[in-house]
């Protein structure tokens, strides 16, 4: 008789979820202001997709921050349960890093909302990015004296969870000043984003920018009123950027700018028939591959 051969299974992947509720004040009355929840919602989006950026790119992938994001609905849509605002989000790619930047908003909100007045805050390096974007939230929650509720699920298994309500928020605003201040600092980067408070009379003389970094940290820039002309000439090109740094601790840090230009994109070719001018008798007629393999060993 012909055996049976044994066909292998592959295991199902099991369908990641990032659960967001919000519970207490408005939400008892089974109702949220629409811009409210679409900032909360875009808030959270904004936290993953720069912890994911960090995540990939140490992990040397294409540092995107995208991870197919997709809202769920369940057989009522986004529900109101018994006084509170519930909706769940699924990743639909790079699931691995999207659990790993899931949990970390989660284990950053948690941290604040847990620590007692001795205990310091140490948050990781990817942490830091929900504590810069988590204030934006925190103003709408104290608005409308809301609970944060997150948790991420694999299948039916709960892998974290967190609260971020009054406690939470009262060491988020304790954590709002600045750290400290640098003058006479360069920055290389991107220049996007110019925007015009307006809010004060700090604010009426100067306007807003932000500068990507190469390394992906990104910072606000403050520019004079004077310079508008020039910064929006630069505007979404490469730049270089002097002035006085302040850094916060739940702010991206930000650059008085005293000087700003275009930065030149550098020319690898002549870089490279400098290097090999210079180092001529050290190299000789070794090839690139060899020298290569020596400084990976």
């Amino acid at each position: 008789m012909p055996t049976r051969q044994k066909v292998s299974v592959m295991p199902k992947t099991q369908k990641v979820s990032l659960s967001i509720g919000l519970k207490k004040g408005v939400a008892t009355r089974n109702r949220i202001p629409l811009d409210h929840m679409i900032a909360t919602l875009r808030g959270i989006q904004n936290m993953i997709r720069e912890v994911g950026r960090k995540i990939q790119r140490d992990h040397g992938e294409e540092a995107t921050g995208d991870f197919g994001i997709e809202l769920v609905a369940g057989k009522e849509g986004i529900a109101f349960r018994k006084g509170s605002l519930y909706t769940a989000a699924e990743p639909t790619k790079n699931i691995e890093r999207a659990i790993q930047t899931f949990q970390t908003i989660i284990n950053t909100t948690d941290l604040l909302q847990k620590k007692t007045a001795k205990q310091p805050l140490a948050v990781s390096d990817y942490g830091e990015e929900v504590l810069r974007r988590l204030p934006k939230i925190a103003e709408i929650q104290e608005q409308d004296k809301t609970e944060l509720h997150l948790t991420v699920t694999e299948g039916r298994k709960t892998l974290s969870t967190s609260t971020f309500g009054a406690r939470g928020l009262a060491t988020l605003r304790s954590l709002e000043s600045a750290e400290f201040q640098v003058e006479a600092v360069t920055l290389y980067g991107k220049l996007r984003e110019l925007r015009d408070m307006g809010t004060g009379e700090r604010e009426t003389s100067h306007f807003w920018g932000e500068l990507l970094e190469d390394n992906g940290h990104y910072w606000r820039v403050l520019f004079r009123n004077s310079d508008q002309e020039k910064v929006q000439s630069l505007f979404r090109k490469q730049v270089w950027i002097a002035g006085d740094a302040t850094y916060y601790k739940t702010k991206a840090p930000r650059l008085e700018a005293r000087e700003i230009d275009s930065e030149p994109l550098p020319d690898y070719l002549t870089a490279f028939d400098q290097f090999s001018a210079a180092f001529a008798d050290v190299f000789a007629d070794t090839e690139p591959d060899e020298i290569i393999a020596d400084i990976k060993d």
